[in-house]
């Protein structure tokens, strides 16, 4: 990537990616379209997602490879982030195995787990587990916490990570989960060094336990719309994590906003929170 596009791809000083969530109703090679349009050139794409799920997320297989890397190369866009990898008990090594090569195959660094129905010495296990599988295609692993999964808060990811031992592990933090389980800029700050990438959005301060998956999903606000403590976040954050764009915007989709507006309107509303932050730096 040349240095005009680096210098574009920065939010107030760190590394920015657009993710699929942003605009599922778009193909992966579309998503690149758009993010490159939008001046953000890095990208999180499905190449792993359960049968139960897979009409609802565009995935990336095997065939899919030359065409959509030919495509990423004359953008300018690379692949940052793969998900979603289910640690529950019932993985599918060849099935990960391939959607990791598939990853890679993109230049993929990163890749999303979460952990379901596992005590902590369970999840430990699990997840050293994928983090050596994806050793072996240069990939770093990330667990993501959510209360929709065995590990509900950040300190308890960061605990898993950390007994995990290996060298590729990282923390995951999703803004929206770590406002909605209760955490905060300090509990960032205890683990900031741990957190590899962060994902962005916005809401309001309380939400009803019925609205949380849907919100997750489907309806989130732009960064700056909403009242989450963003700024102070992201000054506990350290500047080398990537910041993921991760904001479904439902509402405006049945609406008619096309989804390129949607996602300039994701990745504009990040710059421009992320520029407030104290003491942000401009990249170079």
């Amino acid at each position: 990537m040349n240095d005009f596009l680096q210098d574009r791809n920065e939010g107030a000083g760190w590394p920015l990616s657009l993710h699929h969530l942003c605009a599922l109703d778009v193909s992966p090679a579309e998503l690149v379209t758009f993010a490159a349009a939008a001046g953000c050139y890095r990208v999180c794409l499905f190449t792993y997602v359960p049968d139960a799920a897979r009409r609802f997320y565009p995935m990336v297989q095997a065939d899919d490879v030359p065409a959509l890397a030919d495509h990423m190369r004359a953008s300018g866009v690379t692949l940052c982030n793969i998900e979603v990898f289910p640690l529950d008990g019932k993985e599918d090594p060849a099935a990960f195995e391939e959607a990791l090569r598939v990853g890679a195959a993109l230049g993929a660094t990163r890749a999303t787990a979460h952990i379901h129905d596992a005590d902590a010495d369970t999840a430990i296990t699990r997840f050293a587990r994928f983090c050596a599988m994806a050793a072996q295609h240069g990939i770093i692993a990330g667990l993501e916490f959510n209360s929709f999964s065995a590990v509900k808060d950040i300190a308890s990811a960061a605990t898993i990570v950390q007994g995990a031992g290996q060298s590729n592990g990282e923390l995951v933090c999703d803004m929206l989960h770590l406002v909605r389980s209760g955490g905060t800029a300090a509990d960032v700050a205890a683990v900031a060094d741990r957190i590899g990438y962060a994902q962005i959005s916005d809401g309001p301060a309380t939400i009803a336990d019925a609205d949380r998956w849907p919100e997750a999903i489907r309806q989130r606000a732009l960064p700056g719309d909403g009242d989450f403590p963003i700024i102070d976040i992201m000054q506990s954050l350290g500047r080398n994590a990537v910041i993921e764009i991760e904001v479904p915007q439902d509402a405006a989709r049945k609406a008619g906003v096309t989804p390129e507006e949607r996602i300039r309107r994701a990745v504009a509303a990040t710059r421009a929170l992320l520029a407030r932050v104290p003491q942000a730096r401009i990249a170079s």
